[in-house]
C-alpha cells in the first residue's frame, strides 16, 4: 500500500509591521498522484491561494462547499477563499504546488483599493489585487525551492503595496472586539455601533466593504472559532465552553458546531488536528495500491 504525502509548511511574517496584517504563509506541496482530502472550517480571515500547474474547481452554494484540485494547463491560477458558512472540503487528486497568504480579518483592504465585492474571485485574483511591477513575479516566486525565501519575496511585495490608512475605521472596530475577547465578553452590533459612534447601517456597510461579511455573521463566526480554540487547546466540559462563549445552552452550542463543521463537538475532537498551532483541519490520506 502506498500513502500520499502532502507537505505543509507554515511561516509567520518576519517584518513586525506586516505581522499586524498577515497571520501566516502556508505552503502546500504534493509530488505524487495519490488522492488526499482535507477539511477546514469557517473563519474570519481571508486566504489568497496561488497555484502552479493546477486546475481548481470550487463549488459553493447552500448545500455544498467543495474544491477539487487536479493537474492543469494554466501556469498560475489564484483565488480568494474565505467567509465560508459551512465546512470547506478540498480533494487533491494529483500533484499540488500551492502558496497561501492568510490575512488577518479586514487586513486585505490595506493592500488593495478594491472592496471585497469588487474582486473577481476566480482565476487571476493575484494580478487583480497587486499588479506587481515585476512581470515575472510569480515565476520567480515558484522558482524558489525554499519556503522561507518564498515568504520573504511575498513580504517585500506586500510591504510595497501596504497603505494602512485604508482600514483605519475597520481596525478600530476590530480593536474593540480584541479587548472583549480575552475576557469572553459578549459583543453585540449595538455595542460596536456605540463604541464607534456610527449607525448600524454604517457599520453594516463598513463590514461588507472592509471585511466581506456583515457584522452579525462576523460575530457568530468569531465566537465559533474561539470555542473551537478552547476545545482543541485545553478540552473542557461542553457546558463550560458553551457558557463561556455566550451560547444560549448546550443544544445551541452543538447545533452551531454541526453547522460550521459538520460534526458535534465530541466527534470533531476525535478527528481534528492542529498544524503548527495555526491550521485547524481534518486531514485524510487516502491509500492506494
Amino acid at each position: 500500500m502506498e500513502k500520499s504525502l502532502l507537505k505543509t509548511t507554515i511561516l509567520k511574517p518576519e517584518n513586525p509591521v506586516l505581522k499586524q496584517y498577515v497571520e501566516y504563509f502556508l505552503f502546500l506541496r504534493k509530488k505524487d498522484q495519490l488522492p488526499v482530502q482535507y477539511t477546514t472550517f469557517p473563519n474570519n480571515n481571508l486566504c489568497l491561494a496561488i497555484y502552479r500547474h493546477n486546475q481548481v474547481n470550487h463549488q459553493c452554494h447552500e448545500k455544498l462547499n467543495h474544491c477539487v484540485i487536479r493537474a492543469g494547463r494554466e501556469e498560475f491560477t489564484s483565488r480568494i477563499y474565505g467567509f465560508h458558512h459551512m465546512p470547506f472540503r478540498v480533494d487533491i487528486q494529483q500533484e499540488l504546488d500551492q502558496i497561501c497568504v492568510i490575512f488577518h480579518p479586514g487586513a486585505l483592504k490595506a493592500f488593495t483599493r478594491l472592496n471585497f465585492d469588487e474582486i473577481d474571485h476566480a482565476g487571476q485574483v493575484f494580478e487583480q489585487l497587486f499588479q506587481p511591477k515585476e512581470p515575472y513575479f510569480l515565476e520567480q516566486l515558484f522558482g524558489e525551492t525554499d519556503p522561507a525565501r518564498q515568504a520573504r519575496r511575498l513580504e517585500a511585495l506586500l510591504l510595497h503595496q501596504l497603505e494602512e490608512h485604508r482600514i483605519a475605521k475597520i481596525s478600530e472596530a476590530l480593536y474593540h472586539l480584541s479587548l472583549a475577547r480575552p475576557h469572553h465578553q459578549n459583543v453585540s452590533v449595538e455595542m460596536l455601533c456605540q463604541k464607534l459612534g456610527i449607525s448600524d447601517t454604517t457599520l453594516f456597510r463598513l463590514f461588507k466593504t472592509g471585511l466581506g461579511q456583515n457584522p452579525q455573521k462576523y460575530l457568530k463566526t468569531i465566537r465559533f472559532r474561539q470555542a473551537l480554540h478552547d476545545l482543541t487547546t485545553a478540552p473542557n466540559p461542553l457546558t463550560t465552553v458553551a457558557l463561556r462563549h455566550h451560547y444560549y445552552d448546550q443544544a445551541h452550542f452543538i447545533r452551531d458546531f454541526k453547522t460550521f463543521t459538520g460534526y458535534s463537538p465530541k466527534k470533531l475532537l476525535n478527528m481534528v488536528s492542529v498544524q503548527q498551532k495555526s491550521l485547524t483541519w481534518i486531514y485524510q490520506e487516502k491509500q492506494g495500491e
